[in-house]
């Protein structure tokens, strides 16, 4: 029985060309993930930096509001020693022909004023604090999501690494099979 060579000869052809245009699409799509891999790592980049920036502003936020029984001590001190000094500025006028002025009225409002001033920035600084450690989670999770996803594009491009092996393998022996039968037709002539 005679062998069609033109026929194996056009199938090795047929492979050669098939694993060409894979080849084609395997480094394509081996171009794209590795772009897909530096965008996931920039972000990595940024929410790593993004996270640091949070955490720092938390900890000075955390310092201040540290400081919050310091000031109110302080500012509770000043009241004390105001109220000090009015008795004593009262004890001084009675000595004298002035008319006196209680301190405590005069600078009441002013401490009043102080204290609800310090007592809003604390209020406010525990709020930011609340924001901050909130928006460290979500970039953390975010962190973690990306590294995922930067894992799942590295084990994509492994894959088509190897896929783009196989048919490289596949072309070359298509090539080899191509040149084989041809000379055997040659020989047939």
């Amino acid at each position: 029985m005679a062998v069609d060579y033109s026929y194996l000869y056009e199938r090795a052809k047929s492979r050669y060309y098939e694993a060409c245009s894979e080849i084609t699409s395997c480094q394509n799509q081996i171009d794209d993930l590795k772009k897909q891999r530096q965008q996931k790592i920039n972000l990595i980049n940024q929410l790593k930096t993004d996270i640091k920036n949070h955490e720092d502003a938390l900890q000075k936020v955390k310092e201040i509001i540290k400081s919050e029984t310091d000031f109110n001590n302080r500012v509770q001190d000043i009241s004390s020693k105001t109220g000090q000094a009015a008795v004593n500025y009262t004890a001084m006028i009675e000595c004298s022909n002035v008319v006196n002025k209680n301190l405590n009225e005069v600078y009441g409002d002013e401490m009043s004023n102080t204290k609800r001033t310090i007592n809003d920035i604390f209020t406010n600084l525990k709020a930011k604090r609340s924001e901050l450690e909130a928006k460290i989670i979500d970039l953390k999770n975010r962190l973690k999501q990306a590294e995922n996803e930067l894992n799942e594009i590295n084990s994509r491009i492994t894959a088509t690494q190897s896929r783009l092996q196989e048919w490289t393998s596949v072309k070359t022996q298509a090539s080899y099979d191509m040149e084989y039968y041809r000379r055997k037709m040659s020989q047939a002539v």
